[in-house]
């Protein structure tokens, strides 16, 4: 798929196995991606990719990290590089942040509920990714 492939993604998750999964996905589509265990290092790599001037083409990260949460993630993504779209994911329907309301008020792309289905990701990555070339030129 045109769409995805060469496409640079980060994802962030604490957990292992959705990392994983998710890496294995995209890879599978042809994206190149960085994965992270929790969120400070996934901020300080969308901020040195910012700074170099290659942005990460789409970011996919967990709400809930021990370190920094899924907006704190999207806030620096789109301090950073506005156009990037970012997706986050939780497997919880507590927000004590608020994340979903305000990052959906600030831009983010799309809100995944985990377990989410690989063709609900595949979905949603392609509109961000389509979204973001035609934002890029």
């Amino acid at each position: 798929d045109p769409v995805f492939e060469g496409r640079e993604v980060l994802v962030a998750d604490d957990e292992e196995s959705i990392r994983s999964t998710v890496r294995a996905v995209l890879e599978q589509q042809g994206c190149i991606v960085t994965e992270f265990a929790e969120g400070t290092s996934a901020i300080r790599a969308i901020r040195d990719r910012a700074t170099a001037g290659r942005p990460f083409d789409l970011v996919v990260s967990d709400v809930r990290m021990p370190d920094a949460n899924g907006y704190e993630v999207f806030k620096a993504t789109k301090d950073t590089s506005a156009a990037t779209p970012v997706m986050l994911m939780t497997a919880f329907g507590y927000d004590p942040n608020h994340s979903i309301v305000r990052s959906s008020q600030e831009g983010l792309h799309c809100f995944l509920f985990k377990p989410f289905q690989v063709s609900q990701l595949l979905e949603e990555a392609r509109k961000a990714l389509t979204e973001q070339i035609a934002r890029r030129g």
